[in-house]
């Protein structure tokens, strides 16, 4: 009986043993697998490929998806926030791009794009994207110097939104430049009474006065 009681004994140690070791081991296979940094960084760059693969196929609703799981997984991923506000954007997701491309300057301040494209997105909520878009042309005519085109722009921009103040200003500084002055007074003069406080556009009227003399 002794021996029986013994090899039992035994027999019991060998499996707490067991059952001991296996446990440390599955503890340590569970940290490895869901505490290790590369594989958080490496689910969030798989998740950003395929959502850049599909931006770039024009399928920007599968790709805003795959874009959400990358900054998901990886808070800090710029890169793939600013694809994802980019996204946004051009599928017309105003409030949602303007929310995204607030995070990008948030971790990269120093990100003139999109700062740029936050101001454009702010824009289009306030004044539309197609009279935004149209003034921004406009804008892009008179930077070369191309005082006509500029002026038909502008004037199509107001048409599209008439509340669009910042247009009648460079609408009458182009048609001051083109020597337009009798246009140009009217336009100041337009702008000046929904921002009647801008010394700089009273300026320029006054000019666009004189040479209308």
């Amino acid at each position: 009986m002794n021996k029986n009681m013994s090899t039992c004994f035994l027999l019991s140690l060998f499996l707490l043993f067991f059952i001991f070791s296996g446990s440390v081991y599955a503890l340590d296979t569970v940290e490895i697998d869901y505490g290790d940094q590369n594989t958080v960084d490496g689910y969030a760059q798989t998740m950003f490929d395929q959502g850049y693969n599909l931006y770039q196929a024009g399928r920007y609703g599968d790709a805003i998806q795959f874009f959400i799981d990358a900054t998901s997984a990886k808070p800090n991923f710029t890169k793939a926030w600013y694809w994802l506000a980019r996204t946004y954007q051009e599928n017309n997701m105003v409030d949602e791009a303007i929310w995204a491309w607030k995070k990008v300057i948030q971790l990269d301040p120093s990100n003139t794009q999109a700062q740029y494209f936050l101001n454009k997105m702010q824009n289009w909520r306030l004044y539309g994207k197609e009279a935004w878009d149209i003034y921004e042309q406009a804008q892009n005519a008179y930077l070369q110097n191309q005082y006509i085109p500029a002026i038909q722009l502008f004037e199509a921009a107001i048409r599209e939104n008439p509340n669009l103040e910042v247009a009648y200003y460079w609408l009458g500084i182009s048609q001051l430049k083109n020597e337009d002055y009798a246009a140009a007074v009217k336009s100041l003069e337009k702008y000046l009474t929904l921002q009647p406080q801008d010394k700089n556009a009273q300026y320029w009227l006054n000019q666009a006065k004189k040479g209308k003399k």
